[in-house]
């Protein structure tokens, strides 16, 4: 053989093993290019799940107000996982929101095509996160507590202690001005003039308002704005005591981590709030919760999504303890929409 043909066939060998080496080199960086673009994504998506989703759907995707998110043929690892079906589904659901059957909750609309806070990359970062997950991860971005805000006071505390001289009013005088799922358009006028005169006049309804706001901020354990060294007391130490204030919402205080208490008399009994608070492992899956796939037919449950272990551990506390708190959460409601009434009609 030839040197000329020797140095050929050298030639035609090395370019076929350039372009071996190439072609894998090639897919080797693809395949590092895709996977540094979905952890990107899915560390941007668990930071938006911590901030906007976490409160209903659990810290860890274990379902809470609304259903579970952490469900393994919703993982892409899984071999049973469809991508176009999950995702599409998920997309839609994030950017037009979802209906409840829960008072005052319901899934919003996230896209801002729908009128809501996300643009399209939020969105997909979110889907790749939830199909992607680490669900350790949006714990690390939870929002600090917020311990100097004031906790709100519930149904049964607003009706004893009315504060704001309207209130108390509307209380001494139910035959002047109605009652508040009636009141009239002039019944709503005369009071707010009424109350409007008698807090210019320090009068006695306003002096009595000023009373239980004081007494209702002692029974709240809210602070003293005159006093801001004032020592934590009332409900407010027992729920951060007990670690409610470090996970929950309560009005303005509180955290994002669990779900947010504020209204949570409206959906769970006051019976239910005390087995959960107990002990949350024990209660039973069908029995947490809204564990349902979103959508409906004729308004009714068409199938059932099992929640996964619950986040929340057992607290320890009396008896005596879990009935104040129990008390307190039961009572909290959301608030009612009363329409305007015309003069001399009633709903």
């Amino acid at each position: 053989m030839s040197t000329r043909m020797i140095l050929s066939i050298s030639f035609a060998l090395f370019v076929v093993l350039g372009m071996v080496v190439y072609v894998l080199y090639d897919n080797s960086r693809a395949d590092t290019t895709m996977k540094n673009t979905v952890e990107t994504g899915a560390e941007s998506g668990a930071k938006l799940f911590a901030a906007n989703c976490s409160q209903c759907h659990g810290p860890q995707g274990e379902g809470a107000i609304g259903p579970a998110l952490n469900r393994d043929e919703w993982h892409a690892d899984n071999p049973k996982y469809d991508e176009n079906s999950v995702t599409s589904f998920i997309r839609n659901v994030l950017q037009r929101g979802q209906y409840s059957p829960q008072p005052g909750i319901q899934m919003p609309a996230w896209s801002k095509d729908y009128g809501g806070p996300l643009n399209e990359e939020q969105i997909e970062d979110l889907i790749t996160f939830i199909t992607h997950p680490d669900w350790t991860v949006p714990l690390r971005y939870t929002a600090a507590p917020n311990f100097l805000a004031d906790i709100p006071a519930n149904d049964a505390q607003k009706q004893q202690y009315p504060s704001t001289t309207a209130e108390v009013l509307a209380v001494k005088f139910p035959d002047k001005y109605g009652k508040l799922e009636t009141r009239t358009a002039q019944q709503k006028q005369q009071l707010a003039d009424d109350a409007k005169a008698d807090d210019t006049q320090k009068g006695p309804a306003s002096q009595e308002a000023a009373t239980n706001r004081e007494a209702l901020r002692k029974i709240l354990g809210n602070r003293d704005p005159n006093n801001p060294g004032e020592k934590l007391t009332g409900l407010k130490q027992m729920l951060q005591t007990k670690g409610c204030i470090n996970c929950h919402t309560f009005g303005s205080a509180g955290s994002t981590l669990g779900p947010n208490l504020t209204e949570v008399g409206s959906r769970r009994t006051a019976q239910w709030l005390n087995d959960w608070i107990k002990n949350p492992s024990a209660m039973p899956s069908d029995q947490r919760g809204p564990n349902l796939m979103p959508w409906f037919k004729d308004d009714k449950r068409t199938d059932f999504w099992p929640m996964k272990p619950t986040f929340m551990p057992t607290i320890q506390m009396t008896d005596q303890e879990r009935q104040q708190i129990v008390d307190y959460l039961s009572g909290l409601h959301v608030a009612p929409v009363v329409l305007p009434q015309p003069s001399g009609q009633s709903s």
